[in-house]
């Protein structure tokens, strides 16, 4: 499972029901990581990406929804692991908050762009713990900092 991520440096990622920033290369360039994938999102999340998602699926997280268009809904993380999987294509976890607390332990990898600038919201990438991490690459670009990481994996 891939984490993928926009976010400022003080880890916010939502204002309201959307985003706080507007930088179409960064929107682009998650759209072609997913393209043909599986996503994983929230019921919160799904609404504000749903018609622009260049996935093959996607599955939603919601106790309180039973259905979506374009999407197969399940109650639970583990139920969205399992179905996700079921695909047989790359999963992604895209948010939110909740979502990504619930996945971070079962991604190997993470694709996390850093948003350049200020801005206010009300949602937050969850911490994580730097060490179980190495940052494979990183990318520079107008809007944004690009960064993947990858678990650590004992010997």
């Amino acid at each position: 499972m891939i984490i993928i991520s926009a976010m400022s440096r003080d880890r916010l990622i939502g204002k309201g029901d959307g985003l706080p920033w507007h930088v179409p290369e960064e929107y682009n360039q998650f759209l072609r990581f997913i393209e043909g994938q599986t996503v994983i999102l929230g019921r919160k999340s799904y609404p504000i990406f749903g018609k622009s998602l260049t996935s093959d699926h996607n599955v939603v997280v919601s106790r309180s929804l039973s259905e979506l268009p374009g999407a197969v809904v399940v109650p639970s993380i583990e139920q969205a692991v399992e179905v996700a999987e079921s695909f047989g294509k790359t999963v992604f976890s895209a948010g939110g908050s909740t979502i990504y607390q619930q996945t971070i332990p079962l991604a190997d990898t993470m694709y996390l762009s850093f948003m350049k600038g200020d801005f206010a919201g009300d949602a937050y990438f969850p911490e994580f713990d730097e060490s179980e991490w190495t940052i494979d690459r990183t990318e520079d670009h107008p809007g944004f900092e690009f960064v993947v990481y990858n678990r650590v994996r004992g010997e």
